[in-house]
């Protein structure tokens, strides 16, 4: 690279360049690619009522949480009419929770409450016995408990009308599905992929010895259950999960333009390319002089790595914005062999 001109001696800007690792080569194992197909969470929800506030409940204009007090109240053995119901130290929350696959009976899980109605604050509240039901209409969790504003919802201390109850879901029906019917699993890739898909095959058969898996599209991979782990389906996805497959990736260059923050795997490829932008002038060389020593003001381009190029533009003191033209006009030329996204 050499300098049509001189730059200043300080940048306003700093380019933040994160280099991904890149996609060739890169090992992972086959738990953190795919997810097994049946294998999931259970969305299961309520209704309830949040007691015990300090007037920071439902208004006496809510009808819904009035109704709701007034059937409590008459399951409890006292009729109430919901007209004499009102108190704001009860807000209505809709309850909801994630029921994981497997659970026992008498597990507990967490559970969230968000409110419905007009309440300003659940802080201090108790949530009463809730029955969680899910999508079928049965009843898998009963919650009740204290509940925790603030942190502990993620939501920030600011956030009162959303809280949750740590530990507050006991499991009354166990989600078990059939993750292997006829004594098969399919393996569900998380990003879908040809070339890593058809490995994931490969591997398996190869492990294993036999043809047990195939691949059904770029996506999923079907795999028969082996003779010798009939019985045993936990031992065999255990050692499953644990190979080892080179995963291949799509090449990609993300640039925040905002920012001026790259963010690209360091094996993306460019081709020859010469390039003229602002005060920068970009040529091809061999990266020596006549005398065989290196130039300091020269980025050999051809057949290097996008990686190589931003790290020297961006050690020679180049702005974030003339490195995103950069890279779009490279981009533009056809020479960048990688998608470029602009967040």
């Amino acid at each position: 690279m050499k300098r049509m001109g001189q730059m200043a001696p300080k940048l306003g800007l700093v380019l933040s360049l994160l280099l991904a690792q890149t996609a060739l080569g890169q090992t992972s194992r086959i738990k953190d690619l795919v997810n097994i197909r049946g294998y999931r969470d259970n969305q299961i929800i309520g209704f309830g009522l949040v007691i015990g506030l300090a007037g920071t409940g439902d208004s006496p204009s809510s009808m819904a949480t009035n109704k709701a007090i007034a059937n409590m109240m008459t399951r409890l053995g006292m009729h109430t009419d919901p007209a004499e119901a009102s108190s704001q130290s009860i807000a209505a929350v809709v309850a909801t929770a994630m029921l994981p696959a497997f659970k026992r009976n008498g597990d507990r899980i967490d559970i969230k409450v968000s409110t419905i109605g007009d309440a300003q604050s659940l802080a201090g509240g108790t949530l009463l016995m809730t029955p969680l039901k899910a999508g079928d209409g049965k009843v898998y969790v009963v919650s009740q408990g204290s509940v925790v504003v603030g942190q502990a919802n993620g939501s920030g201390p600011s956030v009162l009308t959303t809280a949750m109850i740590p530990n507050g879901g006991i499991i009354e029906r166990e989600f078990r599905p059939n993750i292997a019917p006829k004594g098969k699993l399919v393996l569900s890739m998380r990003q879908a992929d040809f070339t890593t898909n058809s490995r994931i095959s490969d591997q398996i058969n190869l492990f294993f010895k036999g043809f047990y898996a195939k691949s059904l599209d770029p996506s999923s991979v079907e795999v028969e259950v082996p003779p010798l782990y009939r019985g045993r389906l936990t031992e065999f996805i255990a050692d499953l999960e644990s190979l080892k497959i080179d995963v291949d990736q799509r090449a990609v260059v993300v640039v925040n333009e905002r920012t001026g923050t790259v963010v690209m795997g360091a094996g993306v490829n460019i081709s020859k390319v010469s390039i003229a932008h602002g005060d920068l002038s970009i040529r091809v060389a061999s990266g020596k002089d006549a005398k065989g020593e290196e130039l300091k003001s020269v980025v050999s381009v051809e057949g290097t790595t996008i990686g190589d190029l931003v790290e020297s533009m961006n050690a020679l003191g180049v702005k974030p914005a003339d490195l995103v033209g950069i890279l779009q006009a490279v981009h533009a030329a056809g020479a960048l062999q990688a998608e470029l996204k602009f967040l």
